[in-house]
């Protein structure tokens, strides 16, 4: 059995250790956690936006389309024939994941985010194509995404082909949803839309002899729990770790409304996942 200090040594040495135990507990208590270390470094931690980095545009006439992409990988303008779909009143476009194995989740939604991304890592800009790399705070997950402009012809407005590829770095295998989501304000209405939506297809659109905008869900090859597309009846962002809840809109919905698309599946340690979604004037 372990012997008691006062047993085996001095009074002066034990207010000596005393002492030095203190010292050594305040400055524990001193030490910021990972995220508040994050958080005493601004530069460390990425924060939301809706500003332009690159934008694109394309097409003539009735099929002249714009769209432009921030630093953190955000749609946040989305034009046709001079209707604008997303950059009116609060700008929401974005994307979420649902770590729920541990009970976590994060979020871009450019109006907001969840406070736990870190500062992109990675931002390149060839030609049509945009890649945005970011990590999550706690280092588990990485998100590439690569936005293309597919350019506008003749006879077809252009259109925004947005792949995600999600990495897990834990060493362990987990249970994840990965989302994209638009708040679509067409002819920038915010609140007289149509919306619907079929398994792969949602949209909203101004009525009348207006245009729209529709996110296709363009991935069939990935092994998934759940994957689908809808309509929220609701402008704001989903909750990334409820993939059916009071904000699926009936069809059709007509108000404010915005378009998700998610995939619910297991991600293998060090592996990574890729989904792929299009943004196209209707």
């Amino acid at each position: 059995m372990r012997r008691s200090l006062r047993s085996i040594i001095t009074e002066p040495m034990v207010v000596l250790m005393f002492t030095f135990t203190m010292l050594a507990a305040q400055a524990a208590l001193a030490q910021p956690t990972q995220k508040e270390a994050f958080a005493e470094n601004p530069s460390a931690l990425g924060n939301a936006t809706t500003t332009c980095d690159v934008t694109f545009a394309t097409g003539t006439d009735v099929n002249a389309t714009q769209f432009c992409v921030t630093a953190n990988g955000n749609i946040t303008q989305f034009s046709i024939d001079n209707q604008e779909m997303i950059a009116f009143e609060r700008i929401g476009e974005g994307y979420a994941i649902c770590d729920a194995t541990g009970s976590r989740s994060y979020y871009d939604y450019a109006y907001e985010d969840s406070g736990n991304w870190q500062v992109t890592k990675a931002f390149s800009h060839n030609g049509n194509v945009v890649t945005i790399t970011r990590l999550t705070i706690d280092g588990i997950w990485s998100l590439k995404q690569t936005i293309t402009n597919v350019p506008a012809t003749n006879t077809s407005p252009a259109a925004a082909k947005v792949s995600m590829a999600l990495t897990n770095h834990s060493g362990q295998q987990r249970e994840v949803i990965l989302w994209r989501y638009a708040d679509i304000d067409a002819d920038s209405d915010d609140d007289g839309n149509d919306f619907d939506f079929t398994y792969e297809t949602a949209f909203g659109l101004e009525p009348g002899f207006h245009r729209g905008l529709s996110l296709t869900n363009n991935t069939s090859s990935v092994t998934t729990t759940d994957q689908n597309v809808y309509a929220q009846n609701t402008s704001a962002g989903p909750d990334p770790c409820t993939t059916y809840g009071s904000t699926v809109a009936n069809q059709p919905f007509q108000g404010d409304g915005s378009v998700v698309a998610f995939w619910s599946f297991t991600a293998n340690p060090g592996k990574t996942t890729t989904f792929v979604s299009t943004y196209k004037p209707i």
